[in-house]
């Protein structure tokens, strides 16, 4: 209850009046913060959050999990034990490779140590990122890129798209004649499908400029699948399904998270008689909370996932091409918590199915209407959309009006140019211009 003083004007008299106000504010306590947090932790960083209570509440007391003992399904729900089955193993990355190569392949000391400051600093695309303060000079790493290319993929260590693939061109044998001239001087006349252009300049045929556009599609424009092959190695679900006698059943992938106890050692002191009770209260509240917390976010991700099976039954059944429009609200109405709550607990969390390890986020798919009255999946259109840019004349691709057109005519997708664009670029898919292939 607040008390304010109100001061009135009236006329040239001043009465002075004490009225009592309500005001109703909702303060967001740590623990609340905290607690909401939780819900958007994946269970790799629950456990490390687990962990980190331990070291700064005496009361907890960690116990790792057992993996003799196998949860048994409850309607569709277990704790996953099969370590086995998901325990990613180590592997060495590119990087590791290339250092040891260097042993083996070079005997000076300054090009090693050359070679060492490029390969320390590639990108996640395989091009060399100039540190802040320069170690070597630009003659030197331009050296130093040529000697990599002897022991690693071609383009390693390139320093922008240009390079890396003039790279490729040069230490191929195969490289067909004015394909560096091609890349070096034409390369965005070429992504512009600009032929006559090119071939004029250069004085060759078409035939010969198909040639070299060939090949140059062969060419790696980034290196990244070398580089993220360990970061897919290391992403673990945190939910599994699978299909069990005609059953879709899923299962929490949290076997590794270890059980929350009391601490034996001090047990005593948190009893009613106990002279130090008071002094481990906040503790011993803190304890409770966490316990009740991670329960608590279980409890609402098993509603959430046996609510999403309901609804996206189809997916689970037969991949993306049959998931339904669905969206955060629905499932929050049907299980009766707050749009933000499933917004949270589906945020950085996977789950593994029949058909590929996908964010939990991707379940959830915008729609579209159709003419009939009835809606279609964001996700089910975009496949439509590349099904037909494939049967398309690569020689005059259809364009963002002409799908369009056909979306609504032929298909009854209510959809516009400017939305199919927009798929396409999600999706990585050239505009029809640049899909356009050499006519003869």
């Amino acid at each position: 209850m607040l008390k304010k003083v109100k001061i009135e004007n009236r006329g040239f008299n001043m009465h002075l009046s004490i009225k009592q106000t309500q005001d109703l504010n909702l303060v967001m306590t740590v623990q609340l913060r905290q607690a909401i947090e939780l819900l958007q932790y994946s269970t790799q960083e629950l456990e490390q959050y687990i962990r980190e209570q331990e070291l700064v509440n005496p009361l907890i007391e960690l116990s790792e999990p057992t993996f003799q003992e196998r949860a048994h399904f409850s309607q569709g729900v277990s704790r996953h034990t099969n370590i086995l089955e998901h325990v990613t193993k180590y592997e060495k990355n590119i990087r590791d490779d290339l250092f040891e190569e260097i042993k083996l392949a070079f005997h000076e000391d300054q090009d090693i140590k050359l070679l060492k400051h490029i390969i320390y600093h590639l990108d996640d695309n395989g091009y060399y990122e100039q540190p802040i303060t320069p170690t070597f000079k630009d003659d030197e790493i331009e050296k130093g890129i040529h000697l990599l290319q002897a022991i690693g993929p071609l383009g390693i260590g390139a320093r922008n798209l240009k390079e890396c693939l003039l790279l490729q061109t040069m230490y191929r044998e195969s490289s067909p004649a004015y394909a560096e001239t091609v890349i070096f001087s034409y390369l965005d006349d070429l992504a512009n499908k600009e032929w006559k252009k090119i071939a004029n300049e250069l004085n060759i045929s078409l035939c010969k400029l198909q040639e070299i556009y060939q090949f140059i599609q062969t060419l790696q424009p980034k290196l990244s699948s070398l580089f993220h092959q360990e970061a897919v190695h290391h992403n673990t679900p945190d939910i599994i399904v699978d299909y069990v006698d005609g059953t879709i059943t899923f299962s929490l992938n949290d076997y590794y998270l270890p059980k929350i106890n009391i601490h034996a050692d001090y047990a005593p002191y948190i009893t009613a008689n106990s002279s130090e009770k008071s002094y481990f209260k906040k503790y011993l509240s803190d304890y409770q909370w966490l316990v009740n917390s991670v329960e608590q976010r279980r409890n609402t991700i098993i509603k959430i996932m046996r609510a999403l099976i309901e609804k996206q039954k189809a997916f689970f059944l037969q991949g993306f091409d049959a998931i339904e429009p669905l969206t955060l609200r629905e499932i929050a109405e049907q299980i009766e918590v707050h749009e933000s709550t499933v917004s949270r607990v589906t945020t950085n969390k996977y789950v593994q199915t029949a058909y590929g390890t996908f964010e939990l986020r991707d379940l959830f798919t915008s729609k579209l209407q159709t003419t009939n009255g009835n809606s279609v999946s964001q996700v089910k259109v975009k496949s439509l959309l590349v099904d037909y840019i494939k049967t398309e004349n690569k020689k005059k691709p259809f364009s963002d009006q002409k799908i369009a057109e056909h979306f609504n005519t032929i298909l009854g997708i209510e959809i516009s140019r400017r939305t199919i664009a927009k798929y396409r670029e999600e999706m990585n898919i050239p505009s029809s211009t640049r899909r356009k292939v050499i006519q003869f």
